[in-house]
């Protein structure tokens, strides 16, 4: 099989939102033009969010929890746009680690053992990207159904939007104002395929390096088993030292690999981040404390509940990633090596498995800028400081209304 032929929903799928977030390295002529169509209708999207909701938050400032909609709108569309354009400047970089997961990972060349630990890893992520399909439409229906409730029983000349206009247009008029809100709605699904694209490839990478990972350990725990055959203790020690340069050939490999995906995304990882936290601490308060319709808290709680799950699954599939290349540890110390002679060949590989042993002890992990490493720990801390900071929203505002 071609290894460069290989691919799958998963892949397809991720490739062609990151073609069509304007993010993809163009390969030829047509890929080109087609990155200057996507960049355009993708910019006008989030830079027509940007400028309503900008213009929401400045003519709402006196009602709070208008005010706090338009801000949430504004943060989400920022974070967006700041995410977009970090990947956007690593293009090259993610290119570069497609092709050499293509090469060194994405290929059937497994054997009938190895096979079924790649086959789970690509059904991870066929899963991952059928939850990503349904997930995100559900969490924006919350801005789509919002309006409709609330034009129920409404004369037509105070019908709303997704999203108020603050301009002197007929809008609330047929059929302007059919044109708008499903103008509003297209920029809505293009604003939030923009939002979920700059992880698609993050949680693949992650789920296949994971796989990976346990393909090298099987290897590791199964060299040994050539013992029983008609084999004297030079030549086996032989054999497995040339097994274990094999494994340690891909064991180099993953860490090349994780530490390209880490040059990628650190940024982007912290830039969400920090924006989520604020962002759930935004939804908490607007849930449960603001005096807001209930349409409008029932959009919040779809967004609260989407801003989690995109945060577990992101957060997760790192922690498989740091999970797996720790245990290279355990199956690197429970082989055979002590019935080897200690001959040249039996003294290398010891000396070896101590350097694998002592490498693995330091996981292979993605950081948000540096700063802390991204596990399900990181999705508890975070899960803390949004109820910090809605704590000290509630504060504020209960002090301010006690004045």
């Amino acid at each position: 099989m071609d290894i460069t032929s290989y691919t799958d929903f998963s892949i397809t799928s991720a490739t062609l939102l990151t073609k069509y977030a304007g993010i993809w390295l163009p390969q030829n002529v047509a890929e080109a033009r087609q990155r200057k169509i996507s960049i355009s209708y993708t910019a006008v999207a989030l830079l027509y969010g940007l400028f309503v909701n900008a213009i929401d938050v400045y003519y709402s400032w006196g009602d709070p929890s208008r005010c706090m909609y338009a801000i949430l709108n504004t943060m989400c569309i920022s974070m967006t746009i700041i995410k977009l354009l970090i990947l956007n400047s690593n293009r090259a970089e993610l290119l570069d680690a497609f092709f050499y997961a293509q090469r060194h990972f994405w290929h059937g060349n497994y054997n009938s053992e190895e096979q079924p630990i790649f086959s789970i890893s690509v059904k991870y992520c066929t899963r991952f990207m059928y939850f990503a399909f349904a997930a995100q439409p559900a969490t924006l229906s919350g801005y789509v159904i919002t309006p409709l409730i609330e034009n129920l029983g409404q004369n037509k000349s105070n019908r709303a939007l997704p999203f108020k206009m603050w301009v002197d247009w007929p809008i609330s008029d047929t059929p302007y104002y059919e044109l708008m809100f499903t103008f509003q709605v297209i920029c809505l699904y293009l604003i939030g395929v923009a939002y979920v694209c700059p992880e698609m490839f993050l949680c693949l990478f992650n789920l296949h390096v994971m796989g990976q990972f346990r393909i090298l350990q099987y290897r590791m725990s199964n060299f040994w088993n050539v013992k029983g055959k008609e084999i004297d203790e030079v030549m086996y020690a032989d054999y497995c030292y040339a097994a274990l340069k094999k494994c340690i050939q891909h064991h180099q490999l993953l860490i090349e690999f994780c530490d390209k995906v880490e040059q990628i995304y650190t940024m982007s990882i912290f830039t969400h981040m920090v924006f989520l936290s604020l962002l759930m601490g935004l939804d908490c308060y607007e849930i449960l404390v603001a005096d807001a319709n209930p349409s409008v808290r029932l959009m919040f709680i779809f967004h609260v509940a989407g801003s989690l799950i995109h945060l577990c699954v992101l957060t997760y599939t790192c922690h498989l990633m740091m999970e797996e290349s720790t245990n290279v540890t355990t199956t690197a110390y429970s082989g055979s090596w002590s019935t080897l002679p200690m001959n040249k060949a039996g003294r290398s590989l010891r000396s070896d498995l101590k350097f694998v042993m002592i490498r693995s002890l330091k996981p292979c992990c993605l950081t948000a800028g540096g700063f802390f490493p991204v596990s399900l720990e990181t999705f508890t801390a975070l899960l803390s400081s949004t109820f910090s900071y809605f704590t000290l929203m509630r504060e504020a505002f209960m002090r301010n209304d006690d004045e």
